[in-house]
């Protein structure tokens, strides 16, 4: 789904702010014909302490900077990259749980205590991926497979059935 002017930007004090959907600050720039600043994914934003962002030009990057830190956040500054940083390790993360529940390794249930309670994750990755919504855990794998060319950003099945029959947010 690619946007047209204005749409899927939120705008607070003349920036364009969106949150990272696997396509770069620049290409969300040209889709939608001004500059963009992309945040990375974040458990809680009202309670985290760091936000991390990337901007389509400096100009943005010092006024969003301005506006987190006004906000009490710090603000870490990433390469403009698809996926940013935790966006693309969250759906890498679904994607790979969501193929262990397509060859019937483990259930969902599974999956998500196996990282809770043997990594310590604050969500399983099939929980995330409700919480993300799976059509965006999948649009960001799309997007990081059609950036790279890399297998391991191949969509898994189960995931892009998710994703069709509405599962997440």
């Amino acid at each position: 789904m690619e946007e047209g002017p204005g749409v899927g930007l939120l705008r607070v004090d003349g920036l364009a702010l969106a949150l990272t959907d696997g396509r770069t600050a620049a290409e969300r720039s040209a889709a939608s014909g001004e500059p963009v600043v992309l945040f990375d994914l974040a458990l809680d934003y009202a309670t985290c302490s760091r936000i991390a962002i990337a901007a389509s030009d400096a100009g943005t990057t010092a006024a969003a900077t301005g506006l987190f830190t006004a906000l009490g956040k710090r603000v870490s500054l990433l390469a403009d990259l698809p996926g940013l940083a935790v966006m693309r390790t969250v759906a890498m993360l679904v994607n790979e749980a969501a193929e262990a529940v397509h060859h019937g390794i483990a259930s969902e249930d599974g999956v998500d205590a196996a990282m809770c309670k043997g990594v310590n994750y604050p969500l399983g990755p099939i929980a995330w991926g409700r919480s993300i919504g799976f059509a965006t855990a999948l649009g960001v794998m799309r997007r990081l497979r059609a950036a790279y060319g890399e297998d391991r950003y191949r969509a898994s099945l189960w995931l892009q059935r998710a994703a069709l029959a509405g599962g997440g947010a």
